[in-house]
């Protein structure tokens, strides 16, 4: 932002960029129209609020703008845990200055080998980003929320009086940040109801659109005392044991997030833990609701199936109940075991089109629609047989 600009600036966008933030607290869209208006009016290339458990180190998830998933998954796993700009932020946080800190102006006279080094350059680059600046937006406990503008090498490096200008949203930030994670807790009640009349035999775990465990039920809780992959932390985080399940898992979670908020049909995930003898498989879904309604969740059902608690699914069983084909009946077994289409394909040697075609047969044969609900269905038939 050059001088001339500051006093039109502070005019208009500063309070409308003020209103946006404490509209994201009660917004069906939460702070996506707010990021996305961020860097409108500060020439910014993309935009996220990342989610980080700082005990562990690691991306628990992420609303992002202008940013593939393809990139969040290669940050979350090569990036995430070592992300010096995050790191610089937390170190002048306990230096008792909250600020914003810039990639070109407070990482030092090695920025280029720390970018290099920790394949944060190889992560901007491949969407299209280049240099970026961040500061802590909301912290309890381990539980960090980082918001970060990103700019394309086209557009020009931050400079000190921009930051300044930035610095200025940070307490309203903090407060509306607090705020809606707090308010996220409360939306999730009524729906919490729904969903557990409705799945009443399975573990079920709301996570709500901050990324903290709203509800589990009963079930849930055996399996998490059981300790089969997968944990509630200190801050309330549903994390998954083992770095890489850990940032797939963050993935899955950033996803359906963002479709619960946008209110955006999105295919259920079904991921697999496995710990030591134990197994289960875990069905990712956006909280969807009518537009409008008051009670209306933002956030994400986890369904939870213990595999110690029930026969293996098989495919002549499948084949006899359902009346699949081998083909359906070894697509279903794989989604079951938490195998994406992706992965049944190519472990298969077909196309995921041919893969998807068998798994819509799945659904007519068994009068589901959706890959939780399968899942859900073939997992009880082969417990009762």
């Amino acid at each position: 932002m050059h001088c001339s600009d500051r006093e039109g600036f502070f005019n208009h966008d500063f309070h409308e960029l003020i209103g946006l933030i404490y509209d994201s607290v009660t917004s069906e869209q939460g702070f996506f129209p707010f990021l996305q208006r961020f860097i409108q009016v500060f020439n910014g290339h993309s935009a996220s609020f990342a989610i980080y458990n700082t005990a562990e180190n690691a991306l628990l998830g992420a609303w992002t703008v202008n940013i593939p998933e393809e990139a969040l998954r290669f940050y979350s796993e090569h990036v995430s845990h070592r992300d010096v700009l995050v790191e610089k932020a937390i170190s002048v946080n306990r230096q008792g200055s909250c600020r914003f800190v810039a990639s070109n102006l407070d990482l030092g006279p090695d920025v280029k080998r720390l970018r290099r080094d920790t394949r944060a350059e190889e992560w901007l680059e491949s969407y299209g980003a280049c240099e970026a600046a961040g500061a802590i937006a909301y912290m309890d406990g381990h539980y960090l929320n980082f918001f970060r503008m990103q700019r394309s090498p086209g557009q020009p490096e931050f400079s000190y009086e921009e930051l300044s200008v930035f610095d200025g949203f940070l307490p309203h930030l903090h407060r509306a940040v607090g705020l809606y994670t707090r308010l996220m807790q409360r939306r999730c009640g009524p729906a919490v109801e729904r969903l557990v009349l409705e799945r009443v035999d399975r573990g079920i775990i709301i996570c709500d659109a901050s990324f903290r465990v709203a509800f589990r039920n009963g079930k849930a809780d055996d399996i998490l005392k059981r300790n089969a992959g997968l944990w509630v932390n200190k801050d309330g985080m549903l994390v998954a044991h083992g770095n890489e399940n850990a940032r797939q898992f963050a993935v899955l979670l950033s996803a359906a997030v963002e479709a619960s908020i946008a209110r955006r049909e999105l295919d259920d995930q079904v991921f697999s833990l496995e710990q030591g003898p134990q197994r289960i498989t875990l069905i990712v879904t956006p909280l969807q609701g009518a537009a409008g309604a008051e009670s209306m969740a933002q956030g994400v059902l986890v369904t939870l199936h213990d595999w110690s608690w029930s026969n293996e699914i098989n495919d002549d069983l499948l084949k006899s109940l359902f009346d699949l084909t081998d083909a359906e009946a070894g697509v279903a077994a794989e989604l079951v075991g938490g195998q994406s289409l992706s992965d049944i394909a190519v472990t298969s040697g077909r196309s995921r089109e041919t893969v998807k075609y068998h798994l819509n047969n799945i659904f007519r044969k068994t009068g589901t629609s959706r890959q939780g609900e399968l899942v859900s269905l073939l997992s009880r038939a082969c417990s009762s047989v």
